[in-house]
């Protein structure tokens, strides 16, 4: 990794209701976060991987609604994703989402929300909830542009090299804002904002992506009919 991707600002400072640790680079942050939530940590730590060529990170949370409503704060993560590297990135670097998971960069796949929970039952509510981001900054490697037909990295996007500290404040600010946004007016500001960014002409397994429904719900359409597919159906089990 260019030494401009790591400033003097490190470690990041983040806002009010949130709180930071680090984890080495073998340390996965979702099992960290969701560890410390398990322990009695309150919520709002954000477990970040010390710089590498990945920005890695993972928020702790303790939803008081049911898994299937708590699912919404991963679109609200992505959505605060899309306006930070918009806000750091030049112009030409545009954001867009891939059901479930996937954050593009120019089209191009370079990261992905990670989500885990106490449990996978949609009508409960979980004890506790992590939510994360896998973004490739830059190949450290020998790979060449193109060696990786549909994947990128921010730096070859042109984005420049924006500190991991810039990042990881910038993101956490965006999050909690959408945060309020959800709080006072339910899911619709993030389900359009999402939307927004959604990836033209999207598939998911063969059928159409159609939207999303007023719970966050993507609603896909195939030969047969429309179906709904729920993000509690992408959660990870953490070996915890």
């Amino acid at each position: 990794m260019t030494d401009d991707w790591v400033e003097a600002g490190w470690p990041p400072v983040f806002p009010p209701l949130l709180s930071g640790r680090e984890v080495g680079r073998d340390e996965d942050p979702a099992v960290v976060a969701a560890r410390a939530l398990v322990d009695g940590a309150d919520p709002g730590l954000v477990a970040y991987a010390e710089p590498g060529d990945r920005l890695r990170f993972a928020i702790a949370l303790a939803p008081e609604v049911p898994l299937e409503r708590a699912m919404q704060m991963a679109h609200t993560l992505m959505v605060a994703i899309g306006d930070s590297i918009g806000a750091l990135a030049p112009p030409e670097v545009a954001v867009e989402y891939r059901w479930p998971t996937t954050i593009l960069v120019n089209g191009a796949a370079a990261g992905r929300i990670r989500l885990a929970a106490s449990h996978r039952d949609p009508g409960l509510e979980p004890d506790w909830l992590v939510i994360g981001l896998d973004l490739r900054l830059e190949d450290h490697g020998s790979a060449e542009p193109g060696d990786r037909p549909g994947e990128t990295t921010l730096y070859e996007e042109g984005s420049g090299p924006i500190a991991v500290s810039r990042l990881l404040e910038s993101m956490s600010r965006h999050f909690l804002t959408w945060l309020r946004r959800w709080e006072e007016d339910g899911f619709r500001p993030v389900h359009d904002a999402w939307r927004a960014r959604a990836e033209p002409g999207m598939t998911v397994g063969g059928a159409d992506f159609v939207g999303l429904d007023e719970d966050g719900r993507a609603l896909l359409k195939d030969r047969v009919a429309t179906r709904a597919d729920s993000l509690a159906n992408h959660l990870e089990d953490l070996a915890l």
